[in-house]
């Protein structure tokens, strides 16, 4: 039984979308961190409530993982193989991109549409604004700078 490509991506897929979902289970369970990454707190659950649900789930995935060795070994080491350091950089940029944008966002003019901004908070989110533009663009100059270096 030698399944496709299609079906090899698909389940070696499916082994990491299980483990990222269990990782972010277990934080909510057991840390109280919420899925989403924002927000308040969650309230964790006894240990051995946690233990119960978890327990089940690691077994999946391990045997997710067992399968994806045996019918789909290339897509999995590729999964597990690190990636080159570029790669990292690319994707720091791409999120310090969105700090960037989510700092921008509280400039008054783009703060306006959440309301109407009397003149002390229309200069407080300025100063906002100006003090944290320039931590972002500390950061972006490090990112660069290292970008350009030969690793």
């Amino acid at each position: 039984m030698d399944p496709d490509t299609a079906q090899r991506r698909h389940l070696v897929s499916a082994y990491a979308t299980v483990c990222h979902l269990l990782r972010q289970l277990e934080e909510a369970a057991r840390e109280g961190r919420s899925p989403t990454g924002v927000g308040a707190p969650l309230t964790p659950l006894p240990d051995e409530l946690t233990d119960a649900l978890i327990s089940p789930l690691t077994a999946l995935a391990a045997a997710l993982r067992s399968e994806a060795s045996r019918l789909a070994p290339q897509e999995l080491r590729e999964l597990e193989t690190t990636q080159s350091l570029p790669n990292t950089l690319v994707w720091a940029s791409n999120l310090l991109d969105h700090i960037r944008e989510t700092v921008d966002g509280l400039q008054p003019t783009k703060m306006r549409k959440y309301g109407h901004l009397t003149p002390d908070i229309r200069q407080a989110f300025s100063g906002l604004h100006e003090r944290l533009s320039p931590l972002v663009r500390q950061s972006r100059e490090v990112l660069d700078s290292h970008d350009q270096r030969s690793w």
